[in-house]
């Protein structure tokens, strides 16, 4: 606008402090927006402490499980999307991420060979790591005489409603999925069975989906002896005809249920054909998915064999991290392809134009002068209507005005159709704050007919700034202004 401003360095260093003190207001922002997880949904909250700059972990407790039926303190890892602190009110989909048996805790997926944090890195989704127990199966144990075990209770009815009224989450069906490996995998398809209302992805890794597998009723029922409890203690009896537990909650058997759920299921060859483990995993895995597909469940079904060091982490078929982290990275798109999408706030309304008599109908008022201006009406000389103003002068600096009242901290797009005097060589159209500093404006030459200026501008602290139109007079120099508005 004023050619001493143009010429002096203040713009520049106050543009600097500016974006200074953006900085430390976003990094205040973040701080005051770290998760203050607090207790509720039967969940008392302990001490919390932050493995990565992206990793949380949580000691809690809940009366539905005994301390001591689990691997180390009770504990949930929670790993962040990279942008969280600094998205402001968007919400997310949430991956609950279970882990193994036989010494699988809450850290396996992050710090105990899984890769969660680089398979999920940037991507938009929260995960959540619980613990599922020494043995716990993800179930009610039918037998809870050495403590209680009540993992379906505590996973379903108390984790999900905690983990939505603590972090900004996408807190219905289409923002959760469900997946684990070997013991998680079960319980990722049995939850997803028993609650298909509030998952819509549920994944398998090696998973043990098929509880009338007599080898697997077997190491079910060593893994309880290894750990102090009865053989018996978490479906019953093995055995038919007292095996009711384990064909109520067998995935096979229960394979419709699934219907309105995307799964994945994944399973290898083992590291060779004596690989037992593995091998009845993926023959678990064939006999639901051939359950699926006589129920008429769309579903997608992986057995990779031995992959090899040529794929992603170098799955050698075998019942181990190079494998469920394999099958977790092949998982992640599909799994994100169902959840719905980062969400936030609804946008604010768009302002209504502040700009009063933009057109000039109504006199000059309440436009004001720099130097010499004025309006005509009904002349024939508006872009639109009746009237329109002007500026016009030998020398100096001229413009119209009006100072508006906007919202702090917005971008306006401040419009206005101008024609000039064919010598004019040094126009502005533009905002400044009242004080006279310019906040953003279009510099233009000759015009010959009305023209549509444009210009978007940040507001910063302003409540008030001044819309202006006006150029440096050389000679005889006059521009035409019409129609201004502010949006």
């Amino acid at each position: 606008m004023r050619r001493s401003h143009r010429a002096s360095g203040v713009l520049p260093l106050l543009t600097a402090l500016a974006i200074a003190a953006t900085g430390v207001v976003a990094a205040t922002r973040a701080v005051a927006d770290a998760p203050n997880l607090v207790s509720g949904s039967g969940i008392t909250v302990g001490a919390s402490r932050w493995i990565t700059g992206r990793t949380l972990e949580v000691d809690i407790a809940t009366a539905k499980v005994a301390t001591n039926s689990v691997n180390g303190p009770h504990r949930v890892r929670i790993t962040l999307p990279n942008d969280y602190f600094q998205s402001g009110a968007t919400r997310y989909p949430v991956l609950y991420l279970l882990h193994g048996g036989a010494g699988g805790n809450s850290a396996q997926w992050t710090t105990g060979g899984g890769a969660a944090e680089a398979i999920t890195d940037n991507r938009p989704i929260i995960t959540v790591m619980p613990d599922g127990g020494k043995v716990g199966w993800y179930t009610n144990w039918v037998d809870q005489s050495s403590g209680a075990q009540a993992w379906r209770t505590f996973h379903v009815d108390q984790l999900v409603p905690w983990i939505d009224a603590n972090l900004r989450t996408i807190a219905s069906k289409s923002g959760r999925a469900i997946a684990g490996l070997s013991m998680g995998g079960f319980g990722a398809i049995r939850y997803a069975q028993d609650r298909p209302d509030l998952f819509a992805f549920a994944g398998s890794f090696s998973g043990a989906v098929d509880l009338g597998d007599s080898g697997t009723r077997s190491v079910i029922g060593q893994q309880a002896t290894q750990n102090g409890y009865s053989p018996n203690a978490i479906f019953g009896n093995p055995f038919p005809p007292f095996d009711t537990t384990w064909n109520a909650l067998n995935p096979v058997s229960r394979a419709s249920r699934l219907s309105g759920v995307s799964v994945a299921l994944y399973a290898g060859s083992g590291i060779n054909d004596s690989d037992a483990i593995e091998r009845t995993m993926a023959t678990s895995a064939q006999h639901l998915h051939d359950a699926m597909n006589a129920a008429g469940v769309p579903h997608f079904f992986w057995n990779y064999g031995r992959p090899g060091p040529s794929v992603p982490y170098g799955c050698d078929g075998g019942h181990n991290f190079s494998c469920w982290n394999f099958a977790l990275n092949d998982a992640m798109p599909r799994m994100l392809a169902v959840l719905q999408a980062p969400s936030g706030p609804p946008p604010p309304p768009p302002p209504a134009n502040p700009v009063v008599n933009g057109g000039f109908e109504n006199g000059l008022s309440p436009w004001a002068c720099a130097g010499n201006c004025g309006t005509d009406s009904g002349t024939g000389l508006a872009h639109t209507g009746n009237g329109n103003g002007w500026v016009r002068n030998t020398s100096g600096w001229n413009d119209v005005h009006q100072t508006i009242a906007v919202s702090a901290n917005r971008t306006y797009t401040i419009t206005a159709w101008v024609q000039t005097s064919t010598n004019n060589t040094d126009g502005y159209f533009g905002l400044r704050t009242t004080g006279g500093q310019v906040l953003g404006e279009q510099r233009f030459g000759r015009l010959d007919g009305y023209t549509q200026l444009s210009v978007a501008v940040n507001t910063g602290a302003q409540t008030s700034v001044v819309l202006y139109g006006g150029l440096w007079a050389n000679g005889d120099t006059w521009l035409q202004l019409d129609d201004a508005a502010a949006s």
